[in-house]
Parts: structure tokens; sequence; C-alpha cells
């Protein structure tokens, strides 16, 4: 019996931290944005076929972020996403991938940094590393 108190303790103390993390996410956007050559020539790709031209927005980004602040947070906290090691999030609906850097500045605040966004699609999907941590919507 008391083995079952201390597991139930032990989740609902999870349960909290989570939603700890969740509710104190705040995303963080660099303006100053230097373009090299190759990446003006790759604003649009019209080279690809079947690729969604539409610029991402910020707005887009955070609406992204705002629909898995839940799940970066459990990882966080299972250790799968770790100081530094870009993650990726994906979502096919929105024809979307964003490459998330996370720091951790202290304890439990963390930055997220977005490094790169694209569009994907069936035909023309986002390539991650191996073994790189990928958040489906």
């Amino acid at each position: 019996m008391n083995n079952l108190r201390e597991l139930i303790r032990k989740n609902l103390l999870v349960e909290k931290k989570i939603a700890q993390l969740t509710d104190n996410i705040t995303i963080t956007f660099s303006y100053d944005v230097d373009r090299s050559k190759h990446a003006q020539m790759r604003s649009s790709r019209p080279e690809l076929e079947d690729y969604n031209q539409k610029e991402i927005s910020n707005g887009e980004i955070v609406y992204i972020i705002d629909l898995v602040k839940r799940q970066i947070s459990e990882k966080i906290l299972e250790g799968q996403i770790v100081n530094q090691e870009p993650f990726v999030i994906k979502s096919p609906e929105k024809e979307i991938a964003i490459v998330v850097d996370p720091v951790n500045e202290y304890g439990q605040y963390w930055k997220l940094f977005i490094r790169t966004v694209f569009r994907e699609s069936k035909f023309n999907p986002f390539r991650v590393g191996k073994n790189q941590l990928v958040i489906n919507i």
C-alpha cells in the first residue's frame, strides 16, 4: 500500500512540474537577421515541385510552439530534450518543420531559439539528423 501511495505521489509531482514548465514557456525571436546570398536564394524554392511558397510567419511559429508546449515540458523532464541539442517539430497538416535549439539558462528556465523553418510536404520532407528528437503534431 505504501508503494502505491509513493508511486501516486511521484506521478503527481511530475504532473505539477510539467504544468509549471508549460505555463512558463516563452518564445524568443531574433529580428536581427543577416541573410547571406545563399539564404536569399533559398527564401523561395521555385525549383521544388509541390512546395508551398507561402512565407512562414512569426505568428505561425508561435502557434505551432503553443500546440506542443506540454510535450516539450514532458520531454525536458524525461531528459529527451537536452541543453543545446536541437530538436525538430513537424506538422504535416500545416506543412511546417521547425528546428528548435533549447538553451537551459538555469534550473527549470529554458529559452527556445528557432534556428530554421521549412515548408515540408509529402514529396519534400524536412530531413532530420540521425537520432534527432522529432515532435510530431
